[in-house]
């Protein structure tokens, strides 16, 4: 396929006749009627650097012949709650609503960092609420609700369950509220004896409780920077943990148990009740008292999260939960449908349009799909369905956003504080994905904004990969904590950027910054922070197996679609055995040559039919609508997109197709755990993309387990069998580790030596931030002492302040900057912001802190 010509890149607008313009920024004319059917036929362009010349891609699945762009993490993403009858009001009195019931750290300061970091640009036409009542989108600097985290648990700890904590007291004693026995005035001393010795036992137990989560110590210092003397394999964080060992060893009965297994009670936070159901041996464990508790265990094949998890003997059978924190599309069509248009005059087809059509609801709406789309039952019911981990994508406006970004701030922080309680509690790991960056990694919607690539690329490509870098080390700061690297155990820092369009060598600069920046924090060796991932760009995994020998613990990424190309012929049946003909010995391969290796994206699609799949009004290659393949029609896609209609054969070949990509993949995260209901006739789109639908109907197996040895069944299958030993300690940091030669370091220079579109005589041209601002901490959910008001620490957000002493970047005083999201083609202007700038160093040119400030008030979004 021909790439397409590249647009000259205009400032970005709505383009006034949509069927002629080939802006790959194009938003639909919304005045037409129906918004989203008047796109038929349309097929909007992806962007220019979307689709590069295919020589760029030598072998991007690790097989021959492909000549198109691997998926992008696949384009488009739902929350139906608000878009389908019975939806509440979008009122905060309704708690059906939302109602976060996480309270942050420091109620009444929010997070740090909130000072002059906005560029003095125009803001877009937001129509955001001014004064909304929730989240930090308001004058006031109001927060979400700060109620007591755990209140829905009723959990007690044997500690204060006999003295009735969480109950409201009265003066008298429990013992004296109620029964003949106690009331009367008449009794012997020996009774009188006997309660105040067990009234003195229940203090004693009371202080011994509070003493569990009141004296936990935390380490605000980096760990050893020494790596492993014996080269152990594994990510040995939990060692570190510094969490309390258990609950207390009392005797009394306890009315609501702090842990469980097969058939035992949840209780959610709303009040409602469902069932553990766990047949794999899994236990849950939560315990108000100490709520940095990991005894928990997911299933019998998975290590507690207090226990060391081993690459190479440990598999991670993960699923992503996509397009609950970052909105896309084809993930959530009911919330899209119900924006699609808005008062900014343009179709909703990705988070930033989205957030300009919500205006005012802005924040009551997407408060409502964080708080119902996922829940703590998704969690628990992916602990049942034998899985052991978890790909959280959030955006980067989970931690701010500036002046002319439209996106909700800071709220879907703490539904991912709710996440991490909730993996803790069934025995989950966290793989943490920054999915979307400031500027757009890749031109996809999935990365905030759908258009072109302004990350390490054009004008505003330093300056946006600047952000980044700040907003990566904000989380590495915070993951590292030893409260939370027990279940943060693996950390993708950017999602999909695409090399194919900036480059290998201006990827690897940002990836290797990135590395230094995150070891700095955590310090070197197996234990000593998160594991980190990094994505080949789509360039092909083999591309990166001589990148950066040494390094500490980082896996390659990989997102293995078959689905977004030429699409195959032949039946279900006869595509079957793809996934382990592609991939099985590709895998061990990389597994033998780099190290460890994760599909951090994958699906059960075979064809890629579907609502919105490839991206809002584009159609879809199987059936002749998307652009370029009216002559390649495969069929039609109205069985595919109805799972209804399926018959057993279908789907037990789709079941061996999904466990081919099991067994061919060994550790993976499935894309996407559910697809949110659309308001069309198909109610249930995207079947291929529901992990819980296909639980529920077959085409997923009930046990991975199933899996193993399915490739090895097919005949002419070539295994190359990895035997779980790595060839190198310092991979999974051990010895070695970080021991990068300097040839390789120099060939990786921050910032990079030049872009594919920017010479390297014109980089210092470019717009840059300073290193001024204060750095962004942030909070830790609140967590209370059960009998007691006081707090349980959670951290202070800041992992390691010796270590890490620069500050963040923030945009120079008074002066104006290209537009973020569209600058890639634009002339470098003359003495540009920031031209030339020469960084602070991490550590020299700044003085060393003490202590990291508590998280302050959050800027009310303007």
């Amino acid at each position: 396929m021909a790439p397409p010509t590249k647009p000259s890149e205009p400032s970005y607008a709505p383009l006034a006749n949509p069927a002629t313009s080939p802006d790959p920024n194009y938003s639909p004319d919304p005045n037409g009627g129906d918004a989203y059917a008047a796109l038929g036929g349309r097929n909007l362009r992806d962007s220019s650097i979307l689709s590069p010349s295919p020589d760029l891609y030598q072998n991007p699945l690790g097989r021959s012949g492909s000549d198109y762009l691997p998926a992008p993490s696949i384009m488009t993403r739902d929350s139906t709650y608000g878009s389908l009858p019975g939806t509440p009001p979008l009122r905060g009195d309704n708690r059906q609503s939302w109602g976060s019931n996480v309270g942050l750290a420091a109620a009444a300061d929010g997070v740090a960092g909130g000072d002059a970091r906005r560029p003095s640009v125009p803001r877009g036409q937001s129509a955001l609420a001014q004064h909304s009542t929730l989240g930090w989108n308001n004058a006031d600097n109001e927060r979400l609700s700060v109620s007591d985290e755990d209140d829905e648990q009723g959990h007690i700890t044997p500690a204060v369950a006999a003295i009735g904590a969480g109950e409201k007291q009265s003066e008298k004693p429990r013992w004296a509220a109620g029964g003949d026995q106690y009331t009367s005035r008449k009794k012997s001393r020996k009774w009188l004896w006997a309660l105040l010795g067990a009234g003195l036992l229940a203090i004693i137990a009371l202080a011994v409780g509070l003493g569990i989560g009141l004296t936990r110590k935390h380490n605000n210092t980096a760990g050893s920077t020494s790596s492993s003397a014996d080269g152990a394999q594994g990510d040995k964080s939990t060692s570190k943990s510094g969490t309390a060992t258990g609950t207390s060893a009392s005797s009394s009965a306890t009315p609501i148990p702090t842990t469980g297994t097969q058939g035992s009670l949840i209780k959610m936070e709303d009040g409602t009740t469902f069932t553990y159901n766990n047949p794999f041996g899994g236990s849950w464990v939560w315990d108000e008292a100490n709520p940095f508790n990991n005894d928990a265990k997911v299933n019998s094949w998975t290590p507690k999260l207090s226990e060391e998890w081993v690459w190479g003997r440990d598999k991670a059978y993960g699923v992503n939960v996509g397009g609950w924190l970052v909105t896309e599309p084809f993930i959530v069509p009911g919330l899209y449908e119900k924006y699609a248009t808005g008062a900014s005059n343009t179709t909703a087809i990705d988070e930033y349009t989205l957030s300009l059509n919500m205006g005012d609801d802005l924040t009551a709406a997407l408060t409502e799909h964080y708080e119902t789309f996922i829940t703590e039952k998704d969690f628990a019911e992916m602990a049942a369905a034998g899985l052991n981990y978890v790909r959280i994508p959030i955006g980067f406006w989970a931690i701010e956003t500036w002046d002319g970004e439209p996106f909700l701030e800071r709220v879907s922080w703490s539904y991912f504080l709710k996440a991490v309680k909730w993996c803790r509690k069934y025995g989950l790991r966290i793989n943490l994905d920054l999915h979307t960056v400031p500027g757009s990694q890749n031109g996809w919607n999935h990365s905030g904004r759908q258009g072109t690539i302004n990350w390490m690329n054009g004008v505003m490509g330093l300056a946006n990969a600047e952000r980044s870098l700040d907003y990566i080390r904000t989380l590495a700061q915070f993951i590292a904590q030893p409260e939370y690297a027990p279940v943060v155990t693996l950390f993708g820092f950017i999602n999909e950027p695409n090399a194919g369009g900036v480059g290998k060598p201006a990827v690897g600069s940002f990836y290797y910054e990135a590395y230094k920046i995150i070891r700095d924090i955590t310090g070197i060796g197996a234990g000593n922070g998160p594991f980190l991932s990094i994505h080949d760009g789509f360039i092909g995994i083999q591309q990166w197996y001589d990148f950066l020998p040494g390094a500490d613990r980082v896996a390659l990424d990989q997102h293995t679609y078959i689905v977004f190309q030429d699409q195959h012929a032949g039946s279900l049946d006869d595509l079957a055995n793809i996934p382990c003909s592609w991939w099985a010995s590709a895998t061990n391969t990389t597994s033998q040559t780099y190290g460890v290796n994760v599909a951090g994206e994958w699906s059960a699609a075979w064809n890629d039919c579907g609502q919105w799949v490839n991206n809002v009004g584009s159609g879809s290659r199987y059936d002749g609508t998307y652009q370029g393949y009216a002559g390649k029609r495969m069929g039609s896609c109205d069985m595919w997109n109805d799972y209804t209609t399926w018959n057993q054969t279908t789907i037990d070949s789709l079941h061996r197709f999904v466990a081919g990509s099991m067994d061919a993949l060994q550790n993976y995260f499935f894309w996407t755990w559910k697809i949110g209901n659309s308001t069309n006739a198909i109610t249930q789109p995207n079947p291929f993309w529901n992990y819980q639908l296909g639980l529920e109907h077959g085409w997923i197996p009930k046990d991975p387990r199933e899996a193993i040895g399915v490739c090895a069944a097919q005949a002419g299958v070539t295994q190359n069998a990895f035997d779980g030993t790595f060839t190198g300690a310092y991979m999974t940091g051990g010895v070695g580790a970080n021991s990068i030669a300097a040839a390789q370091a120099s060939s990786y220079p921050w910032p990079p030596a030049s872009f594919t579109n920017v010479a390297a005589g014109d980089m210092d041209s470019l717009p840059q931030y300073t290193q001024t601002g204060t750095p962004i901490t942030m909070p830790g959910p609140t967590f209370t002492s059960p009998g007691s008001s006081a707090t349980i620490s959670a951290g202070s957000g800041w992992f390691n302040a010796a270590g890490d002493t620069r500050q963040a970047y923030v945009a120079v005083a008074g002066c104006s900057y290209p537009p973020e999201y569209s600058a890639a083609s634009l002339a470098i202007p003359a003495s540009a912001c920031g031209a030339g700038l020469a960084q602070p160093t991490k550590r020299s040119e700044l003085p060393e802190r003490a202590a990291f400030p508590q998280p302050t008030s959050a800027p009310a979004q303007r």
